[in-house]
């Protein structure tokens, strides 16, 4: 899903609102912490040279989200000369903390173990310079602790950040591919219903076809012919709309509205007989060849196995040699083997482009055939027969939940 002008627009606002609020409050801590420092080390009686060092070091922090480390390096030099020149500032050495851990938050872990080993040997030693005792005194090893310390959580919030940062990158490839997937299965069903759609027109088409010609030419020499032909036309046209509503019924938002059984049940290899009379009444001749114990085969695949002899039959009245054409089904233990023959020419003739017998018909019976699982194979041989063979499993292999 690709977010609106809007809705970015809003996002870079917000974003560029919190960078000024917390821009914001890094200018009121370094200005507090300056005014703090510096009336400190006036009232230590420091000299104005250290007095204006430390409350522009102070001020550095407002910059520390920009220049991190800079900020860094002029506090480490400014707490080191106070503390030399015998006014050191506890203050001071927190700011110097404060801007540690800002390296650590934009740096490298790399950089950050640098940068917190040369800060602490710094302070450390500049502790030592006011400090009496051994070097394992409380009071000198506590600027170690702090700076171990302020470099371990700007580490630990660096790589929060980094783990909510790809978690959120993460998110946004889920939705695309979600959404990628949601397109994949749009256009799987579109093909699917233009599929369907063309098995139901081009078999109920050819039909209305031929007895509209044939009632046509007899209708003043053979009313009675002419009427048998006319009772066909309407048949056929009542079946494909009864079809093509079934067909478009997903179409439409409300279907689950229309209650239980308002859908009719598709066809199948038990509408096998029906489908070869419609053929004979139109002048196919065909014959039929069945071996092996039917087996009850899946719905998905029972209605390819009859969709393929819709478009077998189909090609063989329209683009056929004439002759007979014959339907063979070999019931087998794993599904049905299915081949219609019938006389051709050859070498076949390349139908006109974007005419009738384009081959999408073949493309999608082989398609058909293939999303369940099973395979199909289409062709003419030299001997002068057209061949479509298909292998219908009894169960689909393949598909969505398999």
């Amino acid at each position: 899903m690709v977010p609106s002008s809007s809705t970015r627009a809003g996002s870079f606002g917000a974003a560029a609102r919190g960078n000024r609020a917390r821009s914001g409050a890094d200018v009121g801590l370094g200005v507090a912490l300056a005014v703090v420092v510096s009336v400190h080390a006036s009232l230590d009686g420091a000299p104005w040279p250290i007095t204006a060092g430390t409350a522009l070091a102070c001020l550095g922090l407002g910059a520390r989200r920009r220049w991190p480390a800079a900020v860094l390096a002029l506090l480490v030099v400014v707490t080191s000369l106070a503390a030399v020149t015998g006014h050191p500032l506890a203050l001071l050495f927190v700011a110097t903390e404060v801007g540690l851990y800002s390296v650590a938050v934009r740096t490298t872990r790399t950089r950050t173990l640098l940068a917190a080993a040369l800060t602490g040997a710094v302070l450390f030693l500049s502790a030592r310079t006011v400090t009496q005792g051994p070097p394992t005194e409380p009071a000198t090893l506590i600027v170690v602790v702090w700076t171990a310390l302020a470099a371990a959580v700007g580490d630990a919030v660096r790589n929060h950040r980094a783990y909510v940062t790809a978690l959120a990158e993460r998110a946004d490839r889920a939705e695309e591919t979600r959404d990628a997937v949601a397109r994949a299965r749009v256009t799987e069903e579109r093909v699917r219903i233009a599929r369907e759609l063309h098995d139901v027109v081009a078999h109920h088409l050819a039909v209305i076809n031929v007895h509209a010609g044939l009632a046509a030419r007899s209708i003043r020499t053979a009313p009675d012919q002419a009427e048998d032909s006319l009772t066909h036309v309407q048949g056929a046209a009542r079946t494909a709309l009864d079809e093509l509503g079934a067909v478009l019924r997903v179409l439409r938002a409300d279907t689950a509205d229309d209650g239980p059984g308002a859908e009719p049940p598709a066809p199948g290899l038990a509408d096998l007989d029906a489908l070869l009379r419609s053929f004979t009444a139109i002048g196919l001749a065909v014959r039929t060849s069945t071996t092996g114990r039917p087996l009850a085969l899946d719905p998905a695949c029972d209605l390819t196995a009859y969709r393929v002899v819709q478009e077998a039959l189909t090609n063989a009245h329209k683009h056929g040699a004439g002759g007979t054409v014959l339907v063979r089904l070999d019931h087998g233990p794993d599904g049905l083997e299915l081949v219609v023959s019938n006389p051709a020419t050859w070498p076949p003739t390349a139908p006109a482009a974007g005419g009738p017998g384009t081959g999408n018909g073949l493309l999608g019976m082989r398609e058909r055939v293939e999303s369940i699982g099973g395979s199909l194979v289409a062709g003419a041989d030299r001997d002068g027969t057209f061949r479509v063979a298909a292998h219908i499993p009894a169960a689909p292999t393949t598909g969505p939940g398999r």
